[in-house]
């Protein structure tokens, strides 16, 4: 594994279990809920190369019927998965409530989309914690011809 990927599986593994226990949290259900936003970024992240993927599609076809028929396909189960998972995340709260789920205030689709954007930022925080070369500085390197 790259050093990234080995940053991303320990903040995984601390936020889910060591953070929450020092915070006093239930694990189990601050981890539900930490996967619901997971699968949400899965999903939309999914969603958003079918679309480009269609476009692109779409551009290079060259009014191939075949083409263009794959194209609309992805659009179409794109959307699909898109609805069925807004859908979800706005039932859940009442499925568990009727099924009598202590605690189901707790997985309303704010909090899903709140966790996420939290995901979404320490994704992008590990990215712009790892240097490039041109972070090192330029001291090693020498210009004269």
């Amino acid at each position: 594994m790259s050093v990234i990927e080995n940053k991303i599986v320990c903040d995984i593994f601390s936020y889910l279990v060591i953070k929450n226990i020092k915070m006093g949290n239930t694990v189990i259900s601050n981890t539900i809920l930490n996967i619901l936003a997971i699968l949400v970024l899965i999903v939309f992240i999914g969603v958003l190369y079918a679309i480009v993927y269609s476009i692109f599609m779409f551009v290079f076809s060259w009014w191939n019927e075949e083409k263009i028929k794959k194209a609309w396909n992805s659009i179409r189960y794109a959307l699909l998965w898109f609805i069925l998972t807004l859908i979800i995340l706005f039932a859940l709260p009442w499925f568990l409530r009727a099924i009598k789920v202590p605690g189901y205030r707790q997985y309303t689709s704010a909090n899903v989309f709140k966790t996420s954007k939290q995901w979404l930022n320490r994704i992008m925080n590990v990215f712009k914690q790892t240097k490039s070369p041109i972070d090192y500085g330029n001291d090693d390197w020498n210009y004269s011809l």
